[in-house]
């Protein structure tokens, strides 16, 4: 079921995505394909970003059937995978151990506004409902 328009348009969006946040040299790769499907909904990554190398992974196939996903939910990830370039993580002490704080309040706050810029602009805007 794997469609390559499918996945090139999400990169074009990806594009788009990236020229509005500002971060242009964020590059994207499509997650790779698993047999046989999920087991577990508790193991399901929708993706996860490298900061080192600047790269952004997305699962752009439902988990089970590989059905291509919708736009809006593979932007809403897009845009939680950027906030993760925008607001970096942190080590915070708790309790006497060092704790690394990757979601955090403030980063949940960065990832609705990244949604809100996309809902406003012309192209990302007609993929939210």
């Amino acid at each position: 079921m794997l469609n390559p328009k499918h996945e090139q348009l999400i990169s074009h969006l990806f594009i788009r995505a990236c020229i509005i946040l500002k971060y242009p040299n964020l590059k994207f790769r499509p997650m790779q394909g698993r047999n046989g499907g999920v087991k577990s909904a508790k193991n399901l990554v929708l993706g996860h970003t490298n900061l080192k190398n600047k790269t952004i992974t997305v699962d752009i196939y439902t988990p089970k059937h590989r059905k291509p996903k919708s736009y809006n939910s593979i932007l809403r990830v897009i845009a939680h995978e950027i906030a993760h370039h925008q607001k970096l993580p942190y080590r915070q002490r708790y309790k006497g151990h060092l704790i690394i704080r990757k979601h955090y309040p403030a980063f949940y706050k960065q990832v609705n506004k990244n949604i809100e810029k996309f809902k406003k602009d012309g192209v990302l805007g007609e993929h939210f409902n």
